[in-house]
């Protein structure tokens, strides 16, 4: 895969959690706690996130699958599945997320996560 198709993906992955990037490290942080002391929190947070994740544009899905790796049919839970363990585990942090938008910020452990290698 090309790097500017990659780096696109990356961003768009971005923009699909765009709610989350806006978030003080403060509501970050008590975000995650509330995910690691509630599995249905978690839960629930997860299946809205798939409800907009599957609405998206077909052509957005597709280009995230290929990053992920899955089918197109896999993004939605798949996407939110991977990105809210990770940040419940913190595995993903606040730093990490607020580096999404900067073209020279390193990114790799975003895509990574997405990709379900970490």
């Amino acid at each position: 895969m090309r790097f500017e198709m990659r780096f696109g993906a990356v961003l768009l992955g971005a923009s699909l959690l765009a709610g989350c990037t806006s978030a003080k490290e403060g509501q970050w942080n008590t975000a995650q706690a509330a995910m690691r002391g509630s599995p249905a929190f978690k839960r629930g947070i997860i299946a809205d996130c798939t409800k907009q994740i599957g609405s998206r544009r077909l052509e957005d899905r597709q280009t995230v699958a290929k990053l992920m790796k899955v089918s197109i049919a896999r993004v939605p839970d798949a996407f939110c599945n991977r990105f809210f363990n990770a940040w419940a585990s913190g595995r993903l942090t606040y730093r990490d997320i607020q580096g999404i938008h900067s073209q020279t910020a390193d990114n790799s452990r975003f895509v990574r996560i997405l990709q379900g290698r970490d």
